[in-house]
């Protein structure tokens, strides 16, 4: 799958399904490339990947034919440019609180009109192969920007986050926006209605709406709500699932 095209499908409402790396290896992205997922997270805010562990895990994304999207643990320019030129597809950034911090993120993602470093002599490039102009239209075109909703105060600025040229998705985190609520509970009531309006904010403004969750029992609850951008689970969760159920199988059997 192409950078463009993964864009492309994340604009269009398509129904995406998407799963988070989180071993330091490039492996399980082959595994997830296999099984046909239609892209991974490799999540650099939650798990230790070094520079190097991100590198041959976005090269395994090219190989597998899967989108390589990274969870970038902050947003300074620097790490930002880094996942890219190492071939990144796009960006899911954490805790967007504010349509002027939006813009910010969208501009380091952006040549023509934002202020990313140039570089084509990386794997972004194909090593220098690609001319400079081709490589700048390329990639501004291709980069997808999803903004992670998880904050009390991000809540209020929903529309304008959504509004801004180049987010691509808001993607909420209930998790953590269960915690700055208070509630310590992803299914509590409040949580809900934070997540349906973050969602409703994406679609009024033509955008993708992405979820997290540990299951998929209430994915048409959700597509029903707007969300078309799934991340489901975790390599971790996924094996830890199965061996559970094969150790469970066995020892009844036996």
């Amino acid at each position: 799958m192409s950078p463009q095209s993964f864009r492309s499908r994340l604009r269009s409402g398509t129904t995406l399904v998407s799963s988070f790396i989180k071993t330091g290896h490039y492996q399980p992205v082959e595994v997830a490339g296999a099984a046909g997922l239609d892209a991974v997270v490799i999540d650099a805010e939650h798990a230790a990947f070094s520079a190097g562990d991100l590198d041959a895990c976005l090269m395994a994304c090219r190989a597998a034919g899967v989108a390589g999207l990274v969870r970038v643990p902050d947003t300074r320019p620097a790490t930002l440019l880094q996942v890219l030129d190492m071939g990144a597809e796009g960006v899911l950034v954490p805790h967007v609180r504010s349509a002027a911090q939006a813009a910010e993120i969208v501009a380091c993602t952006r040549y023509a009109k934002g202020v990313r470093g140039f570089s084509n002599s990386a794997r972004a490039g194909d090593y220098g192969v690609v001319p400079m102009r081709e490589h700048i239209a390329q990639q501004d075109e291709a980069v997808s920007v999803i903004c992670q909703i998880e904050d009390e105060d991000a809540l209020a600025h929903l529309a304008a986050i959504a509004g801004v040229d180049g987010v691509d998705c808001l993607f909420v985190g209930r998790a953590d926006l269960s915690v700055s609520l208070r509630t310590f509970d992803i299914d509590d009531p409040v949580v809900s209605r934070a997540t349906r309006a973050a969602l409703d904010a994406a679609v009024d403004a033509g955008k993708a709406g992405g979820i997290f969750l540990g299951e998929t029992a209430s994915v048409p609850a959700w597509r029903a709500a707007g969300a078309s951008f799934f991340v489901v689970g975790s390599d971790q969760s996924m094996m830890r699932a199965g061996w559970r159920q094969a150790a469970q199988h066995v020892r009844a059997a036996t």
